[in-house]
């Protein structure tokens, strides 16, 4: 039994190293003229003037992505990026844009409604929900206070 996965395996390794070879002297018989050196300039050129302008698009969109999203929805990380990729600049709007988020986050709202058992939820601009259960009676005001 062994003598015979020894005669299969070597039976293999033949035809695997005569591929091999068909193959070597194929490449031998036509090889590939190389470019001249001023056409391989030329394909480097074009070549890093498209990865330029892929580049700047990636950067034009992330510019995009990061104008839309909330300030206050950016993680460390995501701030970091902005100022080193964007520009100390871009990364100070962020931060201004949170702080002036957090100056205007306080509402108040008043509703009339009849007597009766209430559930009032309230959500963030990043999803965060708070609920409260109050019951009201005749004539009664309740304030209620949300922390987002």
């Amino acid at each position: 039994m062994e003598r015979a996965r020894a005669g299969r395996t070597a039976g293999l390794a033949r035809a695997v190293l005569e591929r091999a070879r068909r193959r070597r002297a194929g490449r031998a018989r036509d090889p590939a003229p190389a470019p001249a050196p001023e056409e391989e300039r030329e394909r480097l050129g074009a070549a890093l003037a498209t990865l330029v302008e892929f580049m700047g698009q990636a950067t034009r969109q992330c510019e995009k992505y990061y104008s839309l999203v909330p300030a206050c929805r950016c993680k460390e990380h995501e701030m970091k990026h902005i100022c080193r990729y964007h520009g100390r600049q871009a990364g100070e709007k962020v931060m201004e844009a949170a702080e002036e988020k957090t100056r205007k986050a306080s509402k108040d709202i008043y509703i009339e409604v009849s007597p009766g058992t209430y559930s009032v939820t309230a959500t963030s601009e990043d999803m965060v929900k708070q609920t409260h259960v109050v019951d009201v009676s005749a004539g009664q005001s309740v304030d209620l206070t949300f922390v987002l």
